[in-house]
């Protein structure tokens, strides 16, 4: 363990051990401490306009309700209310009931501000009691918190099914884990956002990023909450959406414009189950995606440039229910399903079209959840969770395939895999406001993975040349092929607990302290202690400047594919036999046969589980029209990550190996580390009452050691060469979304991407340290030496919105529907940017890129939004 762990866990436990020797003593404090908190705030219409008269209650488990009525000013106030968790609620005669959840402590309450709509316009919004988004709390969301809801989502120009790959502009990868980003959907952590666009409501990013309550830091973290359907009405509406190839622009690298069709339908429907006290939500999604990948390779009779005809089909429906038994509980089952279909996935680049396959997956999610606000200053949320994943990919190959390294791949896919696998997730989360300025968050989370997996891949065997030279004199570097039984089942647990107090040490300060532990049956390490840490101070009377910084450990798992390989190809299962300089197109002819000694992958003995340490400064201003302008510094040290390396390659100068009965033993182990730092600034807030952006802009530098779990080094007996810069080292990354609201109701979204080029390896594309691959660099050359070319990409969304009218009961009600009329531009540019650029000397494309994103499209959408 680290000097900086044994500092942190040292102070946790004198504090914990502290906190544990005055409980008694902080309650007969909070008995004795006399509640005047005083609640009040202000009601207006939808115009601005005063709404005196309106019946305000303030509502309290086992206690009394408290009663007042607005003033001809519109106000209204609650005298000495004890801390505690309320629902106010507000209504008045032709408006709609408004109802919130407030937290009141020992300080002020905010004023509130409600704001009642008409009767036939109501949106019906219940806020249900979260953490306390006070000002100066550390753990709310601050200036560089990126939070969306369901009408700012809906003017950008949005991919259906990309939705993540919007936000995911604004990570930071020095954050990620093993397995990418965290993704949160009503509480269930995963990897994708599978849900129809329809229901998801609000999002946030980088929100509460030392809260011991997550693994992953915020930077890295995205929180989705789902839509609910409404008690007081039915909604419906219907969106389609097209994109075809009549105003689309040609991909830099193919010879015409590529076929395009999408297609998107997608109906909802929600509202009241009989009572009142419940409803429903219910959409589902169909998108459609034919276009075609666009192949750029290099054969032996020259340029193979072509549009290979590929299709993606992805089914979505999303259901929930929820129940309000009374004012303080709250329950909610949600069922979520995904399917997709894929045709010549694979297809493209390098990869000829016969490399194309087909590939299904299929996601099933059920969640149970149970919120209860209690004892006036308890909140109390359960959350059960299933997952039923099933994944299919290509078929058995009935031909070796050949790959001529970053030149061309042909023969059929050796890909053929499938998977089932089945997850249960157990939460508790408990939240108390306590009377002396302290409010506690503990719980804990079980988890359980099994897994049935199966691959046959290359089971007709690869041919790998170095070069089109070797190719044209039938010369391969190596022949792989495997052999064995492809099944293998595995069951993953996990746990963890946490624990965190945040403490207002007065009006200015507050300070939160949190510890977490993470545990998984697959690694015997259980030193994984996660400290946090975080402070918010304001030094102004007028709070306009908040200093706001914290430290904190965050642990990660083994990723699952890990243990999956090294099950499989443990050289008894499943082996991987690889012959050098093998015959052509017969690898045994030459009298090999599969006796060869096998290949292996393994998880090293005693391997430990990575963490990453974090900590920040960031100086929050909020200038005037709120707008807020944050400038933050992190740093990231990762400790112990993941990489693999052949721990049976020939020794230096020799062609001995440490183990004779294998040839290759690829070792995952936990040996490599990542430095990272990074200087950002956000910018959130309005400009007038036309234009609402959330910008950021990044400057930063990561280097690492490794380029992937499964990637092994160039010298697997000399990793300095290994250390370079990150894959991900983008040193400068600009982001932006905003709406600009336009004349006579248009409406126009915005969403700008802009970053200098990353890093590429430079190598020989030749194996002369005999390790079996192909991955050696020049002398001198380190890893990542290369840059590639920046990129920029603009997309635009203008849409208007016409009101219809609906007069109902002889006249006497009107209901407002809204037809929307969409235009989405991306890539409105027309800017070439290239994905990736290849460092293998020994190939015909390198120092430059054979592969482009999407040029310029066009699509056209429309939406009826039914209101009953």
């Amino acid at each position: 363990m680290s000097g900086f762990k044994l500092v942190v866990i040292s102070v946790m436990t004198i504090l914990i051990c502290g906190l544990a020797a005055r409980s008694e003593s902080l309650a007969a404090f909070d008995e004795s401490v006399q509640a005047d908190v005083t609640v009040s705030g202000s009601i207006v219409d939808e115009s601005a306009g005063v709404i005196p008269g309106a019946t305000v209650n303030l509502l309290r488990q086992n206690s009394a309700t408290r009663s007042t009525t607005s003033k001809a000013d519109g106000t209204f106030g609650f005298e000495s209310v004890a801390p505690g968790t309320y629902v106010l609620r507000a209504e008045i005669a032709g408006f709609e009931t408004y109802q919130t959840t407030i937290v009141v402590g020992q300080e002020p309450v905010a004023r509130l501000k409600m704001t009642l709509r008409v009767r036939a316009l109501e949106t019906d919004v219940t806020v249900e009691a979260d953490e306390p988004a006070d000002a100066f709390s550390t753990s709310a969301s601050n200036g560089a918190t990126l939070r969306m809801d369901d009408d700012f989502r809906r003017a950008l120009p949005i991919v259906a099914n990309d939705f993540l790959g919007v936000v995911g502009n604004f990570f930071y990868p020095g954050a990620q884990g093993s397995q990418g980003n965290s993704v949160i959907i009503d509480g269930v952590e995963g990897d994708q956002i599978e849900v129809p666009s329809a229901a998801i409501g609000t999002v946030r990013l980088n929100r509460n990023p030392y809260s011991a309550l997550y693994q992953h830091p915020g930077q890295a973290r995205v929180e989705v909450s789902t839509k609910r359907g409404r008690r007081s009405r039915y909604d419906g509406a219907f969106e389609m959406s097209d994109r075809n190839s009549l105003f689309a622009a040609r991909n830099a690298f193919a010879t015409s414009t590529q076929d395009l069709n999408r297609r998107l339908l997608q109906p909802t429907f929600g509202g009241p189950l009989p009572g009142r006290k419940s409803s429903f939500y219910f959409t589902g999604q169909r998108f459609v995606h034919d276009e075609s990948a666009v192949v750029n390779a290099e054969t032996l009779t020259g340029p193979a440039v072509a549009n290979v005809p590929t299709s993606h089909d992805h089914n979505s429906i999303f259901a929930r229910i929820q129940a309000w038994p009374d004012a303080l509980n709250t329950i909610t089952g949600t069922y979520g399903f995904s399917g997709h279909e894929y045709s010549n996935r694979d297809a493209g680049g390098f990869n000829l079209a016969e490399r194309g396959v087909a590939a299904e997956r299929q996601k099933h999610t059920l969640t149970l959840s149970h919120r209860l606000l209690r004892a006036s200053n308890w909140q109390n949320d359960f959350l059960f969770g299933f997952i039923d994943q099933e994944d299919h990919a290509g078929s058995a190959a009935t031909a070796p395939a050949i790959d001529v390294n970053d030149a061309f791949s042909s023969g059929p896919s050796p890909s053929f895999t499938r998977a089932n696998r089945r997850s249960f997730n157990v939460e508790n989360t408990a939240r108390y406001l306590g009377r002396a300025r302290h409010s506690l968050l503990f719980g804990g989370r079980l988890r359980s993975d099994h897994v049935d997996a199966f691959d046959a891949s290359n089971f007709a065997g690869t041919y790998e040349f170095a070069d089109l030279q070797a190719f044209a004199g039938r010369t391969p570097l190596f022949f792989r092929i495997n052999r064995g039984d492809p099944n293998a089942a595995f069951s993953v647990y996990a746990a963890n607990g946490y624990v965190q107090d945040e403490i207002r040490v007065k009006s200015q300060l507050t300070l939160t302290f949190g510890l977490r532990y993470d545990w998984q049956s697959t690694t015997s390490d259980r030193n994984n202690f996660a400290p946090r840490f975080a402070f918010a101070f304001a030094p102004e009377n007028h709070k306009k400047t908040i200093f706001r910084g914290g430290a904190g450990i965050f642990n990660d798992d083994l990723t699952r594919s890990a243990i999956e390989k090294s099950l499989l190809l443990d050289g008894v299962r499943l082996r991987e036999v690889v012959i050098s300089d093998p015959s052509f197109p017969n690898p045994f002819s030459s009298g090999a046969d599969v006796s060869q000694l096998p290949s292996t992958v393994r998880v090293a003995p005693g391997i430990r589980s990575p963490y990453l340490s974090e900590a920040s400064f960031s100086v929050e201003r909020e200038l005037r029209q709120r707008n807020k302008l944050t400038a933050e510094y992190s740093w990231f040290r990762g400790t112990h990550l993941f990489r693999s390396r052949n721990i049976n390659a020939p020794l230096p100068a020799t062609d001995l190996r440490p183990d004779p009965s294998f040839l290759n033993i690829n070792q995952v182990e936990s040996s490599a580390f990542l430095h990272s730092q990074a200087l950002t600034i956000s910018w959130r807030g309005r400009l007038g009452k036309l234009f609402q952006p959330y910008a950021q802009y990044v400057f930063s530098k990561t280097t690492n050691n490794m380029s992937g779990t499964f990637s092994v080094p160039a010298n697997n007996y000399d990793l300095r060469a290994e250390t370079g810069p990150a894959d991900e080292d983008a040193r400068h990354r600009f982001n932006m979304i905003g709406v600009v609201a336009l004349p006579r109701g248009f409406q126009t979204g915005l969403v700008l991407s802009v970053s200098s080029g990353l890093p590429y390896d430079i190598t020989t594309g030749f194996d002369d340290n005999n390790d079996t691959v192909a991955n050696d660099r020049p002398a001198g050359i380190t890893r990542n030496t290369g840059r590639g070319p920046g990129t920029a990409q603009l997309d635009v969304r203008i849409s208007k919105s016409f009101a219809v009218v609906r007069v109902q009961d002889g006249g006497q009600q009107q209901r407002r529907d809204t037809f929307d009329l969409i235009v989405d531009v991306f890539n409105a540019m027309n800017r070439t940017n290239f994905k990736a650029v290849v460092g293998d000397m020994s190939s015909p494309f390198f120092g430059r890129a054979n592969v482009a994103a999407a040029a310029r499209t066009v699509q056209f959408s429309a939406r009826y939004t039914l209101r009953r």
